[in-house]
């Protein structure tokens, strides 16, 4: 357990800068300024604003809803028909697991 070495600093390559002592002694400058009153600006968001928010919200859902590219009968009994034969294949296929494991946990016990 000889000298000991100075650690490294995690954080890439940064060389520290050589201070000289005028920059060293003279102050630093406030970077966050006093707090002072806060004045009312004149574009601020009244009761009014905010209440009138909710109303352009539905209206702007509407305008949206309109664009909406909506499927005709054809399209849309062609999409049921889908779900209802993809349900019908996937509960069959479901009751003959059931039956197999059924019989098999049956067998067993």
């Amino acid at each position: 357990m000889g000298t000991s070495r100075p650690r490294k600093r995690s954080g890439g390559s940064r060389r520290r800068r050589k201070t000289t002592p005028e920059k060293s002694t003279a102050q630093k400058p406030n970077p966050r300024p006093r707090s002072q009153p806060k004045k009312e600006k004149a574009g601020s968001v009244t009761k009014a604003v905010q209440r009138n928010r909710g109303s352009q919200f539905l209206s702007e859902v509407i305008a949206e809803l309109r664009k909406v590219s909506w499927p005709g009968r054809g399209q849309l009994a062609q999409g049921t028909t889908v779900v209802l034969i993809v349900v019908a294949i996937v509960t069959v296929y479901l009751a003959i697991v059931d039956e197999i494991f059924g019989r098999l946990i049956d067998s067993i016990f």
